[in-house]
Order: C-alpha cells, then sequence, then structure tokens
C-alpha cells in the first residue's frame, strides 16, 4: 500500500446514528456509484445480530472489463467508523463524526500502486467520490 490517499469530507445534517446506518448499508454505496461503472450488488453476508461482514459487488473496471470485488468489514464500531477492504487491494474507511447538530462523514480510499493508476486513467475517483457524498447528504438529510 502507498500513502496517498483519496480523502473526502462532507457535513450532514442528522445525528451520527443516522449517518452509520446509512454508510453500513452497502446497497447505498452501489446505488449511488456512477452509472458508467454498471455496478451491482452481488451479495450480502451478515453476522448473527444482523450486521455486515461482507459483500460482493460486480462493476466494470475499464472498457469491456467487469470485475467482481469481495469486500471483507475489517472494522465496524457502531455510529463512528466502517473498514471494507476489498479483493482488488482497495480499502474504503468511513469515519462519523458529531458536529454541530449534525454529523461529519469522512471517506478514505487507498490502494495499491497499479489500482491508483486504472484510477487515475480510467475511473477518476476522486470527482465520482464527491457524487457519491453528495448523493449520501441528500438521501441521509431527506430522511430527518
Amino acid at each position: 500500500m502507498t500513502t496517498n490517499k483519496h480523502h473526502h469530507v462532507i457535513g450532514i445534517d442528522a445525528p451520527p446514528g443516522k449517518v452509520y446506518a446509512y454508510v453500513a448499508d452497502p446497497s447505498h454505496l452501489v446505488a449511488a456509484m456512477p452509472a458508467s461503472n454498471k455496478a451491482h450488488l452481488v451479495s450480502v453476508d451478515r453476522t448473527d445480530d444482523g450486521r455486515v461482514a461482507g459483500f460482493s459487488v460486480e462493476f466494470k473496471m475499464l472498457p469491456g472489463v467487469k470485475r467482481t470485488a469481495v469486500f471483507t468489514r475489517e472494522e465496524d464500531v457502531p455510529g463512528r467508523r466502517i473498514v471494507d477492504h476489498n479483493s482488488l487491494g482497495v480499502v474504503f474507511d468511513y469515519g462519523i463524526a458529531p458536529e454541530a447538530g449534525g454529523a461529519t462523514l469522512t471517506f478514505d480510499w487507498d490502494g495499491p500502486r497499479m489500482m491508483k493508476a486504472l484510477d487515475a486513467a480510467f475511473s477518476h475517483s476522486d470527482r465520482d467520490l464527491d457524487a457519491i457524498l453528495e448523493d449520501y447528504k441528500r438521501a441521509i438529510e431527506a430522511t430527518v
């Protein structure tokens, strides 16, 4: 892994618990992905208490190339943090913190150099992640 990450922060006018509950559901990530990724949720594995243990997403990685990423939920601190690591070496790290009547959601994306090179050439995750977080914000605030 390298230390260069995509780092995004957004304020959400909702309690941290609502933000956590939304982010914890992988279907929201897949729904917010750009249409060009043609992503769909293949499966979700849950723990005995109903929390997500892992999930699989099929998506278009490069023109004409479909991949399936298998995510393992490595850390789940209710209301505060979720870390998902996938089979392509990419790590998604969500942090939720209270902030003046709402919450701050941070999202860090990190991965091996090859994944970052492919991302820079074909996916442009920095731009896409800003749009994904804006979708999260709209959806979460609509439920408050």
